[in-house]
């Protein structure tokens, strides 16, 4: 970002410089050309600049919303829900239904985030992405209960994102190999 702004100020002093240098030719050019021209160039300059700062301010949000999601995923509270959830993997016992839901949210919401363009993919190439594609196997059962009780669509973004790392990353997660079950469909 400094290095954007020490060059748009280099390229502002070096057109104030021309001018005061050169001010004298500049005036000879512009009365020859129509005053439409000018305007036209003033029209396309300005709609170049507009793309350029645009371009400029989606790749900001790129690295807001990536940050956003690392601060948000490191809360002692998301910590103890993966815990909880992590814990299902050595144990048969009850999901916690809290701590499932609040997983699912998450993964959810930051699952249509990649898909709509705003989270790139390329952040869970590390154990990030592994994490998702575990912590969805583990809640598979649970995520299948609330689709067939109260919405079909539960989750399904948490879904999409835990098959796009698994199918781009290579991860593999297999709960029946841990436990020496079938696998879980």
């Amino acid at each position: 970002m400094n290095r954007r702004i020490i060059a748009y100020a280099f390229i502002s002093l070096s057109l104030l410089l021309s001018v005061l240098f050169y001010g004298d030719a500049l005036k000879g050019i512009f009365s020859k050309i129509q005053l439409a021209t000018i305007v036209g160039m003033s029209a396309i300059a300005s709609g170049v600049t507009g793309v350029v700062m645009s371009l400029a301010s989606k790749r900001v949000a790129n690295f807001e919303a990536i940050r956003e999601y690392f601060q948000q995923g490191d809360t002692q509270e998301m910590i103890q829900n993966r815990g909880k959830i992590y814990d299902l993997e050595n144990e048969k016992g009850n999901i916690d239904q809290t701590a499932a839901a609040e997983i699912c949210g998450f993964f959810h919401f930051w699952g249509m985030m990649v898909s709509k363009g705003y989270l790139p993919i390329w952040i869970f190439k590390s154990s990030s992405g592994y994490s998702v594609v575990k912590l969805f196997y583990l809640l598979q059962p649970y995520i299948q209960e609330r689709r067939m009780t109260t919405n079909k669509y539960y989750a399904e973004g948490f879904e999409q994102l835990a098959k796009k790392i698994k199918k781009k990353y290579k991860y593999e997660y297999l709960l029946e190999e841990r436990r020496g079950e079938k696998e879980i469909e």
